[in-house]
């Protein structure tokens, strides 16, 4: 099991202590101050995307994409923050941070490397115990523990920012569009009124056209045959009386 199975769990080697059964470690029986640092204090753990500090650069570390669709980058992200700050997190002296790089470089699978790193921590702290230990482990696991409980709160925080956003776009654009398609019903109607009054107006006018030509023509003749008897009348007397 190596670091990554700290803080993500795999099917192969989950952990085996849960993190709602970590104790506090007792204030008389460890060389931690008395009063538990706050993660912002003690530790470089910084938000990767949820919050306004920028992440750090992810390491290069092969991870293979998750079913729930993580990337390599948001898993190497992530894993770089929390081994940041779990480095941030080293104690003075020797405690269980050495210990636990003893046995990561000596083989996490190897029940001697334990043994051979509990030699050496007892060699430069003759304080060390076992107990000493895994209540020294515990308050790394704390701090862990407050740090991802953080990211989760500040994750669904944003999700739910960007759901809200979401939903809201969404419901403006649809009210936009069921007016537009109102509008467009409007438009479409008109356009439907002014086809049909532009195929009957033909039919309305022609009648009226036919009218006006018509006592145009009657206007014309009428004229001509009135003037016409007049000239007669005119040349009749130019003839007819000396």
């Amino acid at each position: 099991m190596g670091l990554k199975d700290l803080f993500i769990v795999s099917d192969e080697k989950p952990i085996d202590k849960p993190v709602e059964q970590i104790k506090e470690v007792p204030k008389t029986t460890t060389k931690f101050p008395t009063s538990t640092p706050k993660a912002e204090e003690t530790s470089s753990f910084s938000a990767f995307g949820f919050g306004s500090t920028p992440a750090p650069a992810p390491v290069q570390t092969n991870f293979q994409p998750t079913a729930q669709g993580v990337t390599n980058e948001q898993l190497a992200k992530a894993f770089d923050v929390y081994q940041n700050g779990f480095d941030s997190l080293n104690q003075p002296g020797y405690d269980f941070y050495e210990f636990y790089q003893a046995v990561m470089g000596g083989g996490i699978e190897n029940p001697q490397i334990y043994a051979m790193a509990f030699a050496m921590g007892s060699a430069m702290d003759r304080s060390i115990t076992k107990d000493k230990l895994l209540m020294q482990s515990d308050f790394y696991l704390t701090e862990i523990n407050k740090v991802y409980n953080d990211f989760v709160a500040k994750g669904n925080t944003k999700r739910q920012e960007v759901i809200n956003q979401k939903n809201h776009e969404n419901q403006s654009l649809v009210g936009e569009l069921d007016l537009m398609k109102q509008q467009l019903e409007q438009i479409q109607i008109q356009i439907a009124d002014r086809q049909a009054k532009l195929s009957a107006i033909d039919s309305k006018y022609n009648p009226i056209l036919s009218e006006v030509e018509g006592k145009l023509v009657a206007n014309d003749q009428a004229k001509h045959k009135i003037v016409s008897t007049i000239e007669q009348v005119k040349q009749g007397i130019t003839n007819n009386l000396k």
